[in-house]
Order: C-alpha cells, then structure tokens, then sequence
C-alpha cells in the first residue's frame, strides 16, 4: 500500500508555466488501495466527532491529515514488521522543513 511521491508530498510536478499545482484528498482515485484506507479512516475518525457536518473546519482539515499519515505509518509498520527497511525521513522531511516556519510564526 505505498504511496505515490507525489500524494504524499501533496504537490504536482511543474506545469509548463512553472506552476505548482497542489493535490488534495479530492483528487485522488479513489479505487486504489492506499486511497481507501484513508478515505475508510478520514469517515470512521469524522463519524467518531459527531459527522462531518458538526465538525470545524479546522477538525475536517486535522482529521483529513491523521487519516494520511495513519495510513502511511501502518504501510510503513507492515513494511518493518516484513523485515524491509523503513527510512524514517520520509516522514520526517515534510515536518522538518515546516518547522522552521511555525516557530517564526509564533515569534
């Protein structure tokens, strides 16, 4: 159930113009393992909090990213427990290069 660079950085190669073009949940296809064991869990989580539509933005947006990385470090777990090697910067990476950013928006 790896996924794809690209889902879980969050972005798109450049366009032609240089762009960026960011991926979110939503377009993702939905037939693919990896994106319904996310999906399965974002709802179970949402369902947990009362539904989505009792829940904050800021709730759906945290849970859409637990939902993710859940995903991802239980891939990661089946690949360790398999006897593959698991490169803990991989989860690492997206955290240190937002940190940076978070503590001078505190300062």
């Amino acid at each position: 159930m790896a996924l794809d660079a690209a889902e879980i950085e969050g972005e798109s190669a450049p366009k032609a113009g240089g762009k960026v073009r960011l991926k979110t949940l939503a377009d993702l296809d939905r037939r693919t393992t990896a994106a319904r064991v996310v999906f399965e869990l974002r709802d179970s989580l949402a369902a947990d909090l009362g539904g989505k539509p009792n829940l904050s933005v800021m709730k759906l947006e945290l849970i859409d990213n637990v939902a993710c990385l859940g995903a991802m470090l239980k891939d990661a777990a089946a690949n360790y427990l398999e006897g593959e090697p698991i490169d803990i910067n991989e989860f690492m990476a997206p955290h240190q290069r937002s940190a940076p950013a978070a503590r001078r928006s505190r300062a």
